[in-house]
């Protein structure tokens, strides 16, 4: 079917969109470049120090919150640290890389473009661990940075459960300790 517009409607849009054009000159564009501004080490009368940029307030938080980002290590490995990280990796990551971190989640299905990677492939496993965290922190590709809802020890905490998960999944049989081995051993006979 057809749509008619009225005349007068497509007159109106017509000189609106003249108007909105010519009002968009390519000199106006740089006006704000030239406006009257301090830059942020000029001189200052406004400033007690005599300078544009100004020290903080004493308290005051950075943008940035993780400073201590860069902790080469991470936090101690413990119970309590894998179990932090095991709840923010439920929440944050597994959406997209699904709960075994082998990207499969109903979200890595609907993405067209470029599914998550699983977090078990070679090249992943062999990113050293602050190579993990500073994907957390600041994204990668289409992954977006994760700095703003978890912190720096949480961030730690999802490598530290990242690293067990690569465990669980790639674990050879002759690297787990004998009382384990033979529970295993154990386990395969009964289901035979």
């Amino acid at each position: 079917m057809r749509r008619t517009v009225h005349p007068r409607k497509a007159l109106f849009a017509a000189l609106v969109t003249g108007a909105l054009a010519s009002a968009c000159h390519p000199e106006d564009i740089d006006a704000m470049e030239r406006q009257p501004k301090l830059l942020p080490y000029a001189a200052s009368d406004l400033s007690p120090a005599g300078q544009a940029m100004r020290v903080p307030p004493a308290g005051a938080v950075p943008l940035e919150r993780d400073l201590d980002a860069r902790e080469p290590a991470g936090p101690s490995l413990t119970p309590q640290l894998l179990a932090l990280g095991r709840v923010r990796f439920e929440v944050a990551c597994a959406p997209c890389h699904g709960l075994a971190g082998d990207g499969d989640s109903v979200v890595a299905t609907k993405m067209a473009q470029r599914p998550p990677p699983s977090l078990h492939e070679p090249r992943i496993r062999a990113l050293s661990a602050e190579d993990i965290q500073t994907v957390i922190r600041d994204g990668y590709g289409l992954m977006p940075r994760a700095s703003y809802r978890l912190s720096t020890r949480e961030r730690w905490a999802v490598v530290a459960y990242v690293r067990a998960l690569q465990l669980s999944q790639n674990l050879v049989l002759a690297d787990a300790p004998e009382p384990v081995r033979a529970r295993l051993r154990e386990m395969l006979k009964e289901t035979r």
